[in-house]
């Protein structure tokens, strides 16, 4: 292993075979086979514990003992049966835990990185998975490091190395040369992978790849899993709770069958089977697959969605504070208009000088270079400073007859109370920057001045004698989508905030144009904003489009509104991400750096505000949908309890077997439970205010309709399994009607939790075809039970047509009606 650290720069190239200019395609290709992908190789679970996995489940080992039990009973057959029930509970278990790890390993490919290479004096773009040692990366602000390298230019290069190092200052890299006895967070020369840049720019030769990386390393010692989310966690309280339930229902069931004197063997059995089908066991599973397909919705509507936590709490959303350019304008900027302050004076000159030639450029100066043109001058700018946030300025330093002159760009109205201006044409200035902004324009202003040294940075620009040169205004075109979708927002009872560097005026014709602030009332410029918190509170309540915000100042905003509401905020840049990282949802763009993207829990590939908002109905949908779920469950759970120790109670004999109700479980939870969770959105979805954070997610409606919907299923069909055994019918023959019964009416349930306040029939325009799908398997296999092959191992009787068709009758309609009516009642009360 080499001290790569230690190495003099030419034994640095020596030791990896590669120069100044980079690997050749040849080399980096031949290397990429040598050494492998630039990723983390993932440990994978070999094949037969993947095989075994349902059967750790504590639900299939208590169904294998009652299968051990029905064989050591003599009754082979019931045991075969079980075993064929289990068989194909974990051939589903199987093919979801696969469904859902396809879809997670499709949605990782968005999350690759594009880094800058240098490869045979080149630059190109490159996936970061094909970096080999000995490639030379491009850094620039907000990427986050892709290998391990050692720095061979840096020009201010900061490093955020707190995700390896825990150090949370800043670090400084060099180019130079350490001691062998250096230790990792003293390598100021070298690169770690998962780091950050958080300003400046600069070269790395890389060194490791992959799992050689200090990450890596690291890496290999523990393994991330997904954290559950708080809507996860409260449903496995649900199931908890419920299992102590069930558990001691299924005592009260064992005592009351060997009271009506069961067998201890087949009342064991039946025990076992009960206990097993009454518990949802499958839930947890069939929740991450609903979370994994929104989430795969979501990115084919261009929301990159980073976690299971996010796509539910996205639908809690109260406010959106949102940047304006790239995302609600289409951020294709052009010069609209250029005013100077010299009637002689070119103004696309010094628009060419005051860009310079920096390798990155920004949207503004693109548009200023393709406004520029080029072949004012072959001499290259002695130094370019970056943007300074506190100056509000960019620079570059040109050597012009024999004098260094600096060229700023920068905002207007800053850069003009830096210059020195008489009256009159600081009237000017100030009245022409009126008219474009009133337009709607963008404005940056350019100005000039005249050096004796090489300033190191652009800290003290109130020393210098600047000469304004003129104002230069963009036009970005509103994207067509976001005024509709601020209104579907609004709609929704969501605040929608802007959040800009603008002008006052840019920002409020913006603002008026999409109906986010009708009066100038409702905007206020940064300088205005009190510093402190409590103060702020009062203004964010009123205030919707905030102009001229600084980066400190979005941090501020948000901890405002966070306040009280629940919190969306965008951001792009490294200066975005402690506003992202603390917001309720942080939401970053794709065009922004690594570092704020990383940051962010829902990523727009497009930028697009729009894409925001259906991000929100998406998690709004899948929020209603399990409710949905567990309500469908948990009723036709109560339903079969109820059954059950509502015919002990009576003195009836037991209305189904334990096959039998394995069964119903098998042809309704399995087939109808995840269909229901991708059910199609309801029309109001987006017209009913955010739910709150701490509310149940069973709230008292839905639980009164849980117990309405299950006793109606068990009155119905105890009565007429009662009424069958009155009229003279075997057992067996009123346990055939009442099993179909019980399959049937949980059938007629699924739709009936289709909608929580629409009724069933007005449902069915609009068709959920996978539910169809479920429903069509579990009638063929109940066909198959009922009438075909199987109806000697489920204990089948012939019956009557008539019976077996009022019973369904009887027993649909109680179920139909029990929800239906207190839909109806719900709805007058609401009303």
């Amino acid at each position: 292993m080499y001290l790569w650290h230690t190495l003099l720069l030419h034994d640095l190239f020596s030791t990896l075979d590669s120069n100044e200019h980079g690997l050749s395609t040849v080399e980096a290709d031949k290397r990429l086979r040598q050494f492998g992908y630039n990723e983390i190789a993932a440990s994978k679970e070999p094949f037969w514990k993947k095989l075994l996995a349902p059967f750790r489940s504590i639900f299939i080992i208590i169904l294998l003992i009652a299968a051990l039990i029905s064989f050591i009973s003599g009754k082979q057959l019931d045991g075969t049966v079980i075993l064929i029930i289990i068989a194909i509970n974990s051939i589903i278990f199987l093919s979801q835990q696969h469904t859902t790890n396809r879809v997670l390993k499709s949605l990782k490919q968005h999350y690759e990185q594009t880094v800058q290479v240098l490869r045979a004096g080149q630059v190109i773009q490159l996936n970061s998975k094909f970096l080999v040692p000995g490639d030379i990366i491009l850094l620039s602000e907000g990427q986050k490091i892709p290998a391990d390298a050692r720095v061979i230019k840096e020009e201010n290069l900061f490093i955020d190395e707190s995700s390896l190092t825990g150090e949370s200052l800043p670090i400084k890299k060099n180019v130079s040369v350490l001691s062998a006895a250096k230790k990792l967070f003293e390598r100021d020369n070298m690169l770690f992978a998962g780091t950050y840049i958080l300003s400046g720019s600069g070269q790395g030769l890389i060194v490791s790849t992959g799992s050689q990386t200090e990450f890596g390393k690291i890496a290999k010692l523990a393994v991330k899993q997904e954290p559950k989310s708080p809507l996860q966690k409260k449903i496995d309280q649900i199931v908890n709770k419920l299992i102590k339930v069930l558990a001691v229902l299924a005592l009260a069931v064992f005592l009351l069958s060997l009271a009506r004197g069961i067998e201890i063997n087949e009342a064991l059995r039946f025990v076992l089977a009960f206990g097993v089908s009454a518990v949802p066991e499958d839930l947890p599973i069939a929740l991450t697959i609903i979370f994994v397909l929104g989430m795969r919705r979501l990115a084919k509507h261009k929301a990159l969605v980073r976690s299971m936590s996010a796509i539910e709490n996205v639908g809690l959303i109260t406010v959106i504070a949102t940047d304006k350019t790239g995302t609600l304008t289409k951020n294709r900027l052009k010069v609209a208009q250029a005013w100077s302050t010299q009637p002689k004076l070119d103004i696309k000159q010094v628009a060419f000088k005051a860009l310079g030639d920096a390798s990155t450029l920004e949207p503004f100066d693109h548009a200023l270079k393709q406004f520029a043109g080029s072949g004012f001058t072959k001499t290259k700018p002695e130094k370019n400073y970056p943007f300074n946030q506190q100056q509000r300025a960019s620079g570059v330093l040109w050597q012009e007859a024999a004098k260094h002159r600096l060229y700023l760009k920068g905002a207007p109205e800053h850069i003009i109370k830096l210059c020195q201006l008489n009256q009159d044409h600081q009237t000017k200035a100030e009245a022409q920057l009126r008219q474009m902004v009133a337009n709607g324009f963008r404005v940056i202003a350019i100005a000039r001045t005249e050096l004796k040294l090489v300033p190191p940075n652009l800290e003290n620009l109130k020393s210098y004698n600047l000469e304004l040169l003129g104002l230069v205004a963009f036009a970005d075109e509103l994207r067509p989508e976001s005024a509709p979708s601020i209104a579907a927002a609004q709609a929704a009872g969501i605040s929608v905030k802007m959040i800009t560097g603008d002008h006052f005026d840019t920002a409020f014709h913006i603002g008026r144009l999409l109906n986010i602030s009708r009066r100038r009332d409702q905007v206020i410029a940064g300088d205005e904003l009190p510093a402190n918190e409590a103060e702020l509170v009062a203004y964010v309540k009123h205030k919707n489009v905030f102009a001229r915000i600084l980066p400190k100042q979005k941090f501020s905003l948000l901890a405002a509104l966070k306040r009280s509401e629940i919190t969306a905020m965008t951001g792009d840049g490294v200066n975005d991400v402690p506003a992202l990282t603390n917001a309720d949802i942080g939401i970053a763009m794709a065009s922004g750096s690594d570092i704020a993207k990383d940051a962010g829990d829902i990523v727009l590939l497009d930028n697009n505000f729009a894409t925001i908002v259906k991000a929100i109905s998406e998690g709004r949908v899948i929020y209603d949908n399990i409710r949905k779920m567990l309500f469908y469950l948990l009723s036709t759970t109560l339903g079969e309890v109820l059954t059950i120790i509502g015919a002990l109670l009576l003195g009836l004999p037991l209305p189904v077997t334990a096959i039998q109700i394995l069964w119903v479980n098998l042809v309704t939870d399995t087939a109808l439970v995840i269909p229901l969770g991708l059910e199609p959105a309801e029309a109001d979805h987006m017209n009913r205010p955010p739910r709150q954070p701490k509310a149940p997610i069973l709230d008292k409606t839905i639980l009164t309709r849980i117990v309405i919907v299950g006793g109606a299923m068990a009155i119905s069909i105890l009565a007429y399994f009662t009424l069958l055994t009155h009229w003279g019918y075997s057992h067996e023959y009123a346990q055939t009607v009442a099993f179909a019964m019980l399959v049937v009416s949980q059938w007629v349930n699924a739709f009936n939790a289709r909608s929580e306040g629409q009724s069933l029939l007005s449902r069915l325009r609009t068709p959920n075809y996978k539910l169809l799908v479920g429903l069509a398997l579990a009638m063929l296999a109940q066909a198959l039970v009922m009438f075909g092959p199987l109806q000697e191992a489920f204990d089948i009787q012939a019956v009557s047509s008539a019976h077996l068709l009022t019973g369904l009758a009887i027993t649909s309609a109680a179920v139909y009606l029990a929800a239906e009516i207190h839909k109806q009642l719900h709805r007058k009360i609401s009303i």
